[in-house]
């Protein structure tokens, strides 16, 4: 029987499943038999300036390249980013952030386990930084956008999608070094332009850490007691547009290719 760890994608990835919003089975091949779904163009373009910046290597090991025109020359969105690289150098510098440790593992916690871009010292003290990069840093509405706005309400699930990650590594740096509320720092590049670029240091309040910590043991028994060894059937969640863009639909027994009939009540 497999020890399935809770990683925060995981833990977003349950929240969906557990509201509809994602198919079961694409979070068991992801999560338990370790499928890389092939990444998009932004995700290519995230990783490899990510790579530019720690030198840290994405999940699949393998170095990052960059895109060239026919032409040969760089494209359009790597020189966006390219311009980012020297932003992401002049930050460090200014705040004086010194990189310790990138792609850091956290290994200490009994249920749950994530991997930090950076462990760092600033202001002479520990603490943990995130790279991001996003085509929409100032969009209050998208999925992805990092306007400030997003964040009034930090209970909301479009707040708490974003902020996840901060308060998860938090938790875990808390077994593995034993500090209560370690400093935690989104740093964000436009892939837009080659000026946007934000720092967010997320406080946490010292209950929601508790909080967030009791919700990895009840998704670790969760998980472990689901996904193991499951019915496929029971685990799928098939929606049209959904299953038209999955990556497993070729070989999915549970796909569907027309919408499912949904019944309209009139009183």
């Amino acid at each position: 029987m497999k020890d399935i760890k809770i990683s925060q994608s995981l833990l977003k990835s349950l929240f969906n499943y557990k509201k509809g919003k994602e198919c079961g089975i694409v979070v068991y091949e992801k999560y338990v038999n370790g499928l890389e779904l092939d990444p998009s163009e932004a995700m290519d373009l995230g990783n490899w300036f990510e790579w530019r910046c720690t030198q840290q290597l994405p999940r699949n090991g393998k170095t990052p390249e960059s895109k060239k025109t026919q032409k040969g020359d760089l494209a359009s969105a790597y020189k966006t980013m390219g311009a980012q690289v020297d932003n992401y150098w002049r930050i460090m510098k200014r705040y004086d952030i010194k990189s310790l440790h990138t792609g850091y593992s956290f290994t200490q916690h009994p249920y749950a386990n994530g991997i930090a871009d950076m462990i760092a010292e600033m202001d002479n003290e520990k603490v943990i930084i995130d790279i991001k990069t996003s085509g929409k840093i100032d969009d209050r509405w998208s999925e992805w956008g990092w306007a400030e706005e997003k964040f009034e309400n930090s209970d909301s699930d479009i707040a708490q999608n974003l902020t996840i990650q901060a308060v998860h590594y938090k938790v875990l740096a808390r077994y593995e070094w034993g500090i209560a509320n370690m400093p935690f720092y989104f740093l964000v590049f436009s892939q837009s332009d080659e000026i946007s670029c934000k720092i967010y240091r997320v406080n946490v309040d010292d209950e929601r850490l508790d909080k967030h910590d009791q919700q990895i043991t009840a998704a670790y028994q969760y998980v472990n007691k689901i996904f193991n060894n499951p019915k496929m059937e029971k685990l799928a969640m098939p929606e049209y547009k959904r299953c038209y863009e999955c990556s497993l639909k070729a070989n999915c027994q549970h796909k569907i290719d027309v919408p499912l009939i949904k019944d309209i009540y009139v009183y």
